[in-house]
């Protein structure tokens, strides 16, 4: 099943990808100098919801493939006051937090977290997603990914700011890998597109919120 065609109402991919000239940055190329220490700890408890909003999950799926093979990476803009927060591990994995308080954009970052594990390095990411918010006709829309050897997986979306503490937990989960994602899609070398390897049918309704 294609990444294209599993949702016919969604605005078009031209359309998704005039709104994605802004955000320019990826993962690998996020940070050029060592951030400076976070001054203040964001909040560790909140109001934050999850949601299950297949729509809003697949704008962003979309937007991605409208980048192409060649560019298939969660892109956002460059982050204004990214610091570091902490550092944990799980396990034998090391964990490096960056924290960017939140602003509004088409795809802005709010945390980083850097995955060391014993064979491979990943990026965790905390984006906020303008154009999915907005297709998905209300709340705001923050989505957690990881992108591992080729494969990009969506772990949660939060209809608010996430608090810090349910970040911290997927994380975690994450790491020791028992976080299971919503959705999951790669671009096979050579391929005309994109492909959905993974899509939780039964968490993921349009429009369905916790």
């Amino acid at each position: 099943m294609k990444v294209s065609k599993l949702f016919a109402g969604l605005p078009t991919l031209a359309f998704l990808a005039f709104c994605s000239n802004a955000a320019s940055t990826h993962a690998e190329d996020a940070v050029s100098v060592p951030p400076k220490t976070c001054e203040s700890r964001p909040a560790e408890k909140g109001k934050s919801q999850q949601r299950f909003d297949a729509v809003a999950l697949m704008a962003v799926a979309n937007e991605l493939e409208t980048q192409g093979e060649a560019a298939f990476h969660l892109k956002y803009d460059a982050p204004s006051a990214e610091c570091m927060l902490e550092t944990f591990t799980v396990g034998d994995v090391v964990a490096k937090v960056h924290y960017n308080p939140w602003e509004k954009g088409t795809s802005t970052l709010h945390y980083r977290i850097e995955l060391a594990r014993a064979h491979a390095n990943t990026e965790v990411l905390v984006l906020y997603s303008g154009i999915s918010a907005m297709v998905s006709g209300g709340g705001y829309m923050f989505h957690v990914s990881e992108e591992r050897d080729g494969v990009i997986s969506w772990y949660a979306m939060f209809r608010d700011v996430p608090a810090y503490s349910e970040v911290k937990t997927l994380v975690e989960q994450i790491a020791n890998g028992s976080a299971i994602p919503l959705l999951a899609v790669r671009w096979p070398v050579g391929a005309k597109e994109a492909e959905i390897i993974a899509y939780d049918s039964q968490r993921l309704k349009a429009g369905k919120r916790r």
